[in-house]
């Protein structure tokens, strides 16, 4: 059977949705962070040297292991700057963050207007922790490639002949997450997502439901064990992938950002998963009967991963897409063209704002405490920064003495408590940190820490509204 060509406003619809998480995204992306400098500096020197086991800069963890498992990506943030910039680099990402979700509305095009406007609205609070420039998301382009690799192979609307499409997408398979395990580490989402589509047509053939053929099943686990394989061994770490994988467990992450928190934390983080199972829930159970345990199972998966930490969250929408891909009954009206319109005025809107609010810059990273910093390092020990700092310090000055950079899981516990603890003003005698750290000075902002560094042999030597830099007494200069 001929599948029946997409109308036209529908194809514009998905262009004008997909372009506008563009416009969003650069609406809300007023700065650039220490994420985009992590990239630069690290991926200037692999350019150079060639991804290395040992930490080559000047941190605390100078000389050690150095499990660098997102090197490709780096190396290619570090080139597109070379050529672009990194205002550039803002706009490729903001249009990078606009594919994932126009391939999601491709795979659900048939389902309807409602369901297209419904995954769009999912789509854009997931992103919101990766609207700056940052390696997650090429995470998020892929696991959504993966989700339409997925349908095509094993989804309902998988051509005649199920068997040949269910071997070409076992192929993708281990050659999408070869190149994911070189560009970040969440291809452990991938590999979750086959997982449970694996197990959810299992059990629903299982009950008698011809989903898909008992081959095809067969296929797509042995593409989940292929991916595996291609993780483990298709990358500089080789099998070491998994302990870079473990470093999250650090529990001392969650001084440095509120992304390694559960969901549950945040009260829009929970209100944001109430609406995304409301729409995974009654795609389901619209669902004509018997229905299918694979769809629920991925949704339920995917909220369940993302209530864990809400760094998970940019997983969501494409999940609750391939639920209603595979259990929404088929809508081939055309959107209307009031939808369409609004939807393109939204855009429009959206590139003015841009427009007046113009170009991110550093000035939260780059502050003049910071550029003071550079110019102005300690005589004897390092500098205690924030990661993002950090990292533009790295940028900047390869050999300016750190503690840390934004390597954040490279680092031990201790480390990091130590590092932040200064920073926070958590103890009223810091001196214990400073003598862990051979800390020189210190770029900090909030108040307590700054008044008890100084009552404990510290001077300011510029103050700002982003930082005060504050250098050991025996280092102090005139």
């Amino acid at each position: 059977m001929r599948r029946r060509a997409t109308p036209p406003r529908t194809k514009l619809l998905i262009g004008v949705l997909a372009v506008g998480v563009a416009a969003i995204a650069l609406c809300l992306n007023r700065d650039l962070n220490g994420d985009l400098y992590l990239l630069l500096f690290s991926g200037r020197y692999v350019a150079h040297h060639g991804p290395v086991g040992y930490d080559p800069f000047p941190t605390i963890e100078h000389g050690r292991e150095w499990l660098n498992q997102q090197w490709l990506s780096e190396v290619g943030f570090y080139g597109a700057d070379r050529v672009v910039g990194t205002t550039g680099i803002t706009v490729l990402y903001a249009l990078l963050l606009g594919v994932p979700l126009a391939l999601l509305l491709a795979a659900i095009r048939g389902k309807g207007t409602i369901a297209m406007v419904a995954v769009a609205a999912l789509y854009v609070p997931g992103i919101l922790a990766i609207i700056h420039p940052r390696a997650a998301g090429l995470t998020l382009l892929l696991f959504s490639i993966l989700v339409v690799v997925i349908l095509a192979g094993w989804g309902p609307g998988r051509v005649s002949g199920g068997r040949s499409a269910s071997l070409l997408a076992l192929l993708a398979l281990p050659a999408l997450f070869a190149l994911w395990a070189n560009l970040h580490g969440g291809f452990i989402a991938g590999l979750l997502l086959v997982g449970l589509v694996a197990a959810g047509l299992a059990i629903d053939r299982r009950r008698g439901l011809s989903v898909a053929p008992p081959e095809a099943i067969v296929l797509l686990g042995i593409g989940g064990l292929l991916g595996a394989v291609a993780v483990t061994f298709a990358t500089p770490l080789g099998p070491d992938i998994w302990s870079y994988i473990a470093s999250f467990r650090n529990s001392a992450l969650k001084l440095a950002s509120t992304e390694w928190e559960p969901a549950t934390h945040s009260l829009p983080a929970v209100g944001y998963l109430v609406a995304a199972a409301a729409v995974a829930g009654w795609t389901w159970w619209s669902a004509p009967r018997p229905r299918g345990v694979m769809p629920a199972l991925v949704a339920l998966g995917f909220l369940a991963f993302a209530a864990a930490s809400m760094r998970n969250l940019i997983f969501v929408a494409p999940a609750v897409a391939l639920c209603i891909a595979c259990a929404a009954p088929d809508r081939l009206a055309a959107p209307s063209r009031l939808v369409v319109g609004v939807a393109a005025a939204g855009v429009a809107t959206a590139f003015i704002i841009y427009g007046l609010l113009g170009v991110p810059n550093a000035h939260r990273v780059g502050n003049p405490a910071i550029q003071f910093a550079i110019d102005h390092p300690p005589e004897r020990g390092r500098i205690v920064a924030y990661a993002g700092p950090s990292s533009y310090m790295l940028w900047r000055a390869p050999d300016t003495p750190v503690v840390i950079d934004g390597w954040l899981e490279h680092f031990t516990e201790e480390e990091l408590r130590a590092n932040f603890g200064l920073l926070h003003g958590s103890r009223r005698d810091p001196t214990p940190y400073v003598n862990r750290l051979d800390a020189g000075a210190v770029v900090a902002y909030i108040p307590k820490a700054i008044e008890r560094l100084e009552r404990h042999g510290f001077v300011a030597k510029v103050r700002g509204p982003y930082g005060t830099y504050l250098v050991r007494k025996r280092d102090a200069r005139g």
